[in-house]
């Protein structure tokens, strides 16, 4: 009777990479997030409209940790009017469309900060929800790139 046989070389070490491939991706991902929120507040700061300075200087970002995420936000207690700038107020409030952005959730956060038609209307300057809007794609571009 004949013999065949098949010997399987360097499956030790696949199966040590496959077994370090979360990690791996976790700390990959974490990565590309965490230079697109720096990616973002830094374009939020290059268009948002500038009067004295502050609110630009309120732009700030958070990277990701586990359980929490990463953010990038506008405002403090001395800027309350970041989400005015981004919406307008009174019969100039508008919600942009934006790629990327999931419109519906957008609308409902954005009528948050929307004033009575008797406040004076500011035009709404986006600069947050663009920022965010135009790197989103690049993020996940790269995030789906990530291999073991």
């Amino acid at each position: 009777m004949a013999k065949f046989g098949v010997k399987i070389y360097g499956a030790d070490a696949i199966i040590k990479r496959l077994e370090a491939s979360p990690q791996k991706m976790m700390e990959e991902s974490k990565l590309i997030i965490d230079a697109a929120v720096i990616e973002i507040a830094a374009k939020a700061k290059q268009q948002v409209a500038v009067k004295t300075g502050a609110l630009k200087a309120s732009i700030r970002h958070a990277k990701y940790q586990p359980g929490v995420g990463a953010s990038v936000s506008a405002g403090n207690t001395n800027v309350r009017y970041a989400p005015y700038v981004e919406f307008g107020t009174g019969t100039r409030f508008q919600i942009p469309v934006y790629q990327n952005v999931n419109m519906a959730d957008l609308e409902a956060y954005a009528l948050t900060f929307k004033k009575s038609k008797k406040v004076i209307g500011v035009p709404y300057r986006p600069y947050m929800f663009s920022a965010y809007s135009e790197v989103f794609t690049s993020m996940i571009k790269k995030l789906k790139s990530v291999k073991i």
